[in-house]
């Protein structure tokens, strides 16, 4: 596939950006924090199998159009990232989340301008949880990319990611890219199309600690118009559990070996995984929930 070299330039390019990062985060904080209990918009909904984490006096910060893309967070402290009600966040490029304890977003919609990706988390410590969020652009050229080394927990509940663009000989476009950690993945309502890879999911390419403890997807469609729609590595052997996972694949690879990684006739890695044409009404009602109003 070549991905390594292109996760390398990923972690690069956010390498570079974070020089300036410590300045802008200083002056954000000054302006947009704030000190709460309890984010308001926590409570879940009925069935949410992950609740936000409980957080302890978190610092809260307002996006709006004029928050550094990149952000350095105190990995002692919590927060709650607030995207506005009512209306869409246009930014023009996504967020670069570095350090911080419980991070919490929920509800919102955040659209992309420029070309770039949804969002980077790395060295969370404890617990990323973002719910009921719709990350819609028309020129996204991947979702979320996680670098956990720190033992996170990452928790997508309710989201929808509009089409992500790449292709093989291009940028490799993922809506889910992990190249360390996290120790635990909880995914439970996810909607996205992609015109390359769906779920790259390589705990430790970049990372010689132990194998996660859990992956959970459930609830899951993806719209595969290009290559591979679920990808995990074979090496270290992650803890994986699925329900619900629903896959539109490519046209022109029909087979489920051309769009599952390890192969379902080599390692039966995917059991419960299944083809459609479109989203199921279940699945596609937990994304429709996402936005503004969530």
């Amino acid at each position: 596939m070549g991905h390594g070299s292109t996760t390398s330039t990923k972690r690069l390019g956010t390498g570079l950006r974070r020089a300036g990062m410590l300045v802008a985060m200083l002056a954000l904080l000054g302006v947009t924090a704030a000190q709460a209990s309890q984010p308001k918009a926590g409570a879940a909904p009925a069935g949410l199998p992950w609740p936000a984490p409980k957080l302890t006096n978190p610092t809260i910060i307002q996006l709006t159009a004029k928050t550094p893309s990149s952000l350095v967070l105190d990995p002692r402290q919590d927060y709650v990232l607030q995207l506005p009600t009512g209306h869409p966040l246009n930014v023009p490029h996504g967020f670069s989340i570095w350090g911080g304890h419980n991070v919490v977003m929920v509800g919102g919609t955040l659209n992309i301008l420029d070309r770039g990706g949804v969002m980077d988390l790395t060295d969370q410590t404890g617990t990323v949880h973002i719910e009921g969020v719709r990350f819609t652009g028309r020129r996204l050229m991947e979702g979320f990319d996680l670098s956990e080394p720190k033992g996170a927990t990452v928790e997508f509940e309710n989201v929808y990611v509009s089409t992500v663009h790449g292709s093989e000989n291009t940028n490799h476009a993922d809506l889910i890219q992990t190249w360390a950690g996290p120790r635990r993945l909880l995914v439970d309502g996810f909607v996205g199309s992609t015109d390359y890879q769906g779920f790259f999911l390589l705990p430790n390419q970049l990372y010689k600690g132990p194998a996660p403890r859990q992956f959970d997807l459930r609830n899951v469609f993806i719209q595969d118009r290009g290559g591979y729609a679920l990808w995990l590595q074979s090496k270290p052997k992650v803890p994986l559990h699925l329900s619900n996972v629903f896959i539109s694949p490519n046209p022109t690879k029909p087979a489920p070996d051309q769009w599952l990684w390890p192969a379902l006739t080599s390692e039966g890695t995917w059991p419960g995984v299944t083809a459609v044409n479109s989203a199921p009404g279940e699945v596609a009602a937990m994304a429709r929930a996402a936005g503004p109003a969530y």
